[in-house]
């Protein structure tokens, strides 16, 4: 069973690969950035369902970096919303694609550097693995509809983008 630190890091990386991946093609062969907007999505949505409550519930100041963490899912969404507007080949695309890795970037870094490591010391391994499977049950729920790799259409992803956690939740029968 994983524990929550290391489900985390996990999709930390997915969600860099998938960045990069994307950064690293040239304009012409940018044709879907869906990968990366919904490797980073479902992260955000599984991480604020999932590790916001758990630093709230075993960090001391865990309400303080629940806000903050909160304000960063708030902004990297508004960032994904708004890059879905321009086609890849786009200058624009490369500017939406550098202001959601400003955010992003930190927020893996002081993730990987201090939170997941406060969240284990607070908390037992039992505690930790049922947390990380929590996390990975959640992130297999939301893929399920799109089979494994799959991404959903760009429709579909900004509908889930606009989406409140709460009514999306709600939608694929998750009970928070």
């Amino acid at each position: 069973m994983p524990q929550l630190s290391e489900a985390v890091k996990e999709d930390h990386a997915l969600v860099r690969k998938a960045y990069h991946r994307l950064m690293s093609a040239s304009p012409e062969e940018r044709s879907n950035p869906n990968d990366f907007i919904w490797a980073l999505d479902r992260y955000l949505i599984v991480e604020d369902l999932v590790l916001t409550p758990a630093l709230n519930n075993h960090v001391e100041r865990g309400g303080e970096r629940h806000r903050r963490l909160s304000a960063d899912y708030d902004s990297m969404n508004a960032k994904l919303r708004h890059m879905q507007k321009y086609s890849p080949a786009e200058p624009s695309f490369d500017s939406a694609m550098h202001a959601i890795w400003t955010d992003l970037e930190p927020h893996i870094r002081e993730e990987a550097l201090g939170d997941l490591d406060r969240l284990e010391q607070g908390m037992s391994k039992s505690e930790s693995e049922a947390l990380g499977n929590k996390y990975e049950h959640l992130k297999q729920l939301l893929q399920k509809p799109y089979g494994k790799g799959g991404t959903p259409d760009a429709r579909t992803l900004s509908a889930i983008l606009e989406m409140p956690r709460q009514e999306l939740m709600t939608k694929i029968g998750v009970s928070m």
